[in-house]
């Protein structure tokens, strides 16, 4: 019987979880395996269910190459390489490889991984760099793998890819974490003995009042996105406490989003009921800034630290205040007073790819003020200006639930515009079509990239896609109301004028229920010469035999697979049915295809999950055929 705390407990439950078809069974699996744990171990394995062992905003990776894992896999399994690679093409999988053909162990270690081992030393894995650390990344993966049993040789190697390759999304884990905290009175959270558990017979005053738990938790996350602090929280207040856990300047919350519309009458639709107002859309990159005290801190849509990045971004309040703010960055002609391309912002390079790292004890923390250069000596002179549209934290108080109009009034009063820094995001409040249509044809003259329609009474939602901000960009005269980002999947080897180059490319969507990516459409339109040679570069760097998280039909068969890490922004004429893709298979063995796409840009600033997901696609294809 393992250990609770167990490495193998864990390993036996991702391996339950992967023969397990039911959402709910995986949801049920893991949060029974969180309740038999003891309370200091919670965290470790919440971590370990994510592939992940830092808060997300910190956006610190293990950095362990192909090529490292291929040496300790034959280290431990005691075959060559070339007949690693053999196997690979095969199944895919390290992890599978490894648990298969690990060598017996000649005595069997008395020493066992538990959960929390795992995670610090994955974190002195990912703290390590400069000379020689190829070796020392080898010795302690060596370390773990030398006293795994062969199932958690599987998952150790997941691990070290941050991929468990199991049906358990982000979602997945805090649906599971709700139900740990389920009916439990706020004194038996954190039990004398480290223990939690369920109170399923009490029916006094103390029990938790019935609200969707599910969505308090996915919604506090979303608002500090810090596994750490969450669960501590859980522990020491419980569930019904969470509206108490709010947001912190230095750690960004998740960016309320904008739901495309494809012209200003299904716009004008979704808020004709409401008080609604109209913004400028910039063509820049979205930007969170922080500060509190003497630090400031700006962060990019997908909670990246970008404060070497844009160490010009300072921002004072009028008395001095702590802040959150939500707005865009553009390159910017101050001469002409002119915003520039994002092509233009995006060739501003950071300072350095710096690490940061957790603290020297490698204990567990979310500590926020890391100190930083701000000399601006080694990246591209951009000038760049901020146009701010909303406040979120304002002196201690969050203002999320307060409505858009309130927002913008402290906005607007307690911050000052600076000329060629600092300006508020362009607004009308409107009432009906012609306004939007005035309004988005100032936006269409002046080159902006489009407008955003929010109602005025709408509360900020961080994560979500609402109906309460539609952006109507200036394509929507093309038929469709937005361009879609998408994951490169695949490549084609050039010919012709595109000889020793990549000269199309397979692309998918990502399916956020099953956690893999849908083929959608082959591109290849809208690229430069200077484009396809850096794509070509970036490609080569991502190849791979198999790509097995994907889902595509048998007559595709790209050149090269490509690790799905790259997310591009294509336009099209349309959504349609395909029988040649797999996106939102429909009957008939239909899935959805993209009709005469086009390449616009490289999407940097998303992570492949993040890009638009199967089900955004769908819903464009119901609005679009009705």
């Amino acid at each position: 019987m393992a250990d609770n705390n167990s490495f193998l407990l864990f390993s036996e439950t991702m391996e339950r979880v992967n023969n397990t078809s039911s959402r709910l069974q995986i949801q049920d699996i893991l949060s029974n395996y969180y309740l038999s744990l003891d309370s200091s171990s919670l965290i470790y394995a919440v971590y370990l269910s994510t592939s992940t062992f830092y808060p997300e905003y910190k956006n610190i990776q293990l950095n362990i190459g192909d090529k490292i894992i291929m040496d300790i896999l034959s280290e431990c399994t005691g075959l060559k390489k070339a007949n690693l690679k053999k196997e690979f093409s095969k199944v895919g999988d390290y992890g599978m490889i490894g648990m298969k053909y690990r060598t017996p162990q000649l005595f069997i270690s008395k020493k066992k991984l538990n959960i929390k081992e795992v995670v610090m030393k994955m974190r002195e894995i990912s703290e390590i760099n400069g000379m020689k650390s190829k070796e020392m990344k080898s010795r302690k993966m060596l370390e773990m793998v030398a006293i795994c049993s062969p199932l958690e040789t599987k998952y150790i190697f997941r691990l070290f890819e941050e991929k468990l390759k199991v049906k358990i999304s982000f979602s997945t884990v805090l649906i599971s974490l709700s139900k740990v905290f389920e009916g439990i009175k706020k004194e038996d959270v954190c039990k004398d003995d480290g223990s939690s558990k369920l109170d399923d017979d009490s029916n006094d005053d103390n029990t938790l009042t019935p609200i969707n738990f599910q969505n308090e938790v996915k919604d506090a996350y979303h608002r500090k996105p810090d596994l750490e602090l969450l669960v501590k929280f859980l522990q020491e207040e419980g569930i019904n406490s969470l509206i108490n856990f709010t947001m912190t300047p230095g750690i960004p919350l998740k960016p309320m989003l904008a739901t495309p519309s494809k012209d200003v009458s299904s716009a004008y639709k979704k808020v004709e009921n409401s008080k609604f107002t109209c913004e400028f859309k910039y063509d820049g990159e979205r930007v969170q800034i922080h500060s509190s005290k003497n630090c400031s801190r700006t962060f990019s849509r997908n909670l990246e630290d970008n404060s070497e990045k844009y160490p010009d971004i300072k921002i004072k309040s009028k008395n001095n205040k702590d802040y959150i703010l939500d707005g865009e960055v553009v390159a910017y002609d101050k001469e002409n007073k002119k915003i520039m391309s994002f092509q233009e912002l995006s060739t501003r390079k950071r300072k350095a790819n710096k690490k940061e790292s957790g603290n020297k004890n490698n204990e567990l923390s979310s500590s926020s003020n890391i100190p930083i250069n701000t000399s601006s000596s080694s990246f591209k002179n951009v000038n760049i200006c901020v146009f701010i549209f909303d406040c979120l934290y304002f002196d201690g108080l969050s203002l999320i639930n307060k409505p858009l109009e309130f927002r913008r009034q402290i906005l607007r009063n307690e911050f000052e515009e600076i000329e060629n820094v600092l300006y508020f995001s362009e607004f009308k409040d409107c009432s009906n079509t012609e306004e939007i249509e005035d309004f988005f044809k100032k936006a269409y003259d002046g080159n902006y990239e489009g407008i955003m329609i929010k109602q005025l009474n709408s509360n900020y939602i961080p994560s979500q896609r609402s109906n309460s901000w539609i952006k109507l960009k200036k394509d929507y005269i093309d038929q469709l109301g937005d361009s879609f980002d998408l994951i490169v999947i695949g490549a084609y080897y050039g010919k012709g004028k595109r000889a020793g180059v990549y000269g199309g490319f397979l692309l998918g969507s990502y399916n956020k229920e099953d956690c893999i990516y849908e083929s959608i459409c082959k591109i290849g339109t809208g690229f430069s010469e200077e484009d396809l040679q850096i794509i070509s570069e970036e490609i080569n760097s991502l190849n791979v035999d198999k790509c097995f998280d994907i889902k595509v039909k048998d007559q595709i068969k790209p050149d090269v697979w490509v690790k799905p890490e790259l997310v591009w922004e294509i336009k099209a004429a349309g959504v349609s049915l395909s029988p040649i893709y797999s996106c939102c298979i429909q009957e008939g063995d239909k899935g959805l295809s993209l009709r005469f796409p086009r390449f616009i840009r490289s999407r940097k600033d998303k992570k492949a999950e993040e890009g638009t997901s199967s089900e955004e696609i769908y819903k464009v294809y119901k609005e679009v055929s009705e």
